[in-house]
């Protein structure tokens, strides 16, 4: 379905994470994505650190916080905010948890992320020019907490089938 432009390469941005609120960043992939040579980016692998951004140490929970939950979510097309994960348009997401004074903290995420457009050496095909990132946060997250995403990728290009297939499936669910 897809032949290899490069070797896997890193793609690293930041989300603020805000209390009680959603923000939404929106990566530029128009050198990587280019239509009129059928070149798509292939997502491999999505890491979520999540740090303070005054010292980049790991978000330093209090017990006064209560429990809180923060999640994001990286979408191949714009959704305008937190989406079911059903969604066609996810590549892949994680969340992180405090219990509060009960002192627990979990973090999950993908492994991989959507299968969707599966190539060779597997991930997802992205066809669009710009990721949809949304964080959102219930409760008492510390301040300046953040969290930076790790897309490990690969250029692919895709023969016209397999490129405009995707590129129907992308916008069709809009």
């Amino acid at each position: 379905m897809a032949k290899a432009k490069t070797a896997p390469f890193q793609i690293r941005f930041e989300v603020g994470l805000t209390n009680n609120t959603t923000n939404i960043i929106t990566p530029d992939l128009s050198m990587y994505v280019d239509p009129v040579n059928r070149q798509a980016l292939l997502v491999h692998q999505a890491d979520f650190i999540w740090t303070d951004s005054s010292d980049y140490l790991p978000i330093a929970w209090a017990d006064e916080t209560g429990p809180s939950e923060a999640a994001l979510q990286i979408h191949d097309s714009t959704l305008g905010g937190m989406f079911a994960l059903t969604s066609a348009h996810q590549v892949a997401s994680g969340s992180i948890s405090y219990g509060g004074s009960k002192g627990y903290l979990t973090s999950d995420q993908d492994f991989f992320p959507d299968t969707m457009g599966r190539a060779m050496g597997g991930g997802r095909i992205v066809v669009n020019d710009s990721l949809e990132v949304c964080a959102r946060v219930e409760g008492g997250v510390p301040a300046n907490s953040i969290c930076t995403v790790v897309l490990e990728c690969t250029v692919v290009k895709l023969s016209e089938r397999d490129f405009i297939a995707l590129a129907l499936q992308t916008v069709s669910d809009n």
